[in-house]
């Protein structure tokens, strides 16, 4: 598998994409039953970023076959491959979560990383609304191509097993599984504001309200106008619910905190 992943349309059931999940395998099972999830026809994808935090990794890397449940590469993830292939890496991944995975058998380990390193870092998806695309952390230069591009120039090194300090691959890691640009430009144009903090406060209160949209001014939306997708699912910083502001979706709205839920949207609703 390459690390740009292109998925046709469901044409059979609903497609839903999901925030960080960190681990709370549970929490999914239990939203995904209220929304009446049917593994039979239905698809999940996830933004990276399912392990680490909660308590059920292993479950949640089991889950992803590539197939019907999904999943980028998240910085977790990249940071528990950093971490098996070299030592000196690993107390970046246990300071953030990942002490559940040196507590594995080494074969369990080296399972784990051969798996998440056959991931793809991008997935572009066909829905009756256009091609979306998914990648974890921000689009480099609000265009579409450039995460494209970026992956194409590292893509040779990472398949045939070159390290996360290999210069392509580094480069691509930072900008696509690292970076905030868009979401600290979110916080500042729109989150920070007294009346949209009331918004958002209201909308999380209501049962029929999945994603609050921000409004603004042509200055404030066009860094969120990513070009050359329809639209663009990223998690890798917190947000108090599923926000669009743009084409662009923010998604990582659970820390395990009561109240709380994960940030999961239909991407094929009618």
């Amino acid at each position: 598998m390459g690390t740009l992943l292109q998925v046709g349309a469901n044409t059979s059931g609903r497609d839903f994409v999901v925030g960080d999940v960190h681990g709370h395998y549970s929490q999914l099972q239990r939203q995904l039953n209220r929304l009446g999830f049917d593994s039979a026809v239905d698809r999940l994808f996830c933004v990276g970023d399912i392990v680490d935090r909660g308590p059920e990794s292993e479950t949640m890397l089991g889950l992803v076959d590539q197939q019907s449940c999904f999943s980028v590469l998240g910085n977790h993830e990249a940071m528990m491959i950093a971490g098996f292939e070299d030592p000196a890496d690993a107390d970046l991944h246990l300071s953030n979560g990942g002490h559940w995975f040196y507590e594995s058998a080494p074969s369990l380990r080296k399972q784990y990383v051969d798996l998440a390193r056959k991931w793809p870092w991008a997935i572009e998806i066909e829905t009756p609304h256009g091609r979306v695309g998914l990648v974890h952390a921000n689009v480099p230069r609000g265009s579409w191509d450039q995460v494209t591009d970026q992956l194409l120039a590292m893509e040779g090194e990472w398949l045939s097993g070159a390290p996360l300090t290999s210069h392509a691959v580094e480069y691509a890691a930072q900008n696509l599984l690292w970076n905030r640009t868009l979401v600290l430009r979110l916080y500042s144009e729109f989150l920070e504001s007294e009346d949209n903090k009331q918004q958002i406060f209201a909308q999380r209160q209501s049962p029929h309200i999945n994603e609050w949209i921000a409004q603004g001014t042509a200055r404030q939306l066009a860094p969120f106008e990513i070009e050359g997708i329809s639209g663009v699912y990223m998690g890798h910083t917190y947000v108090p619910m599923p926000i669009q502001v743009g084409r662009c979706h923010f998604l990582d709205t659970y820390r395990g905190e009561p109240g709380e839920a994960l940030g999961i949207l239909c991407l094929n609703a009618t």
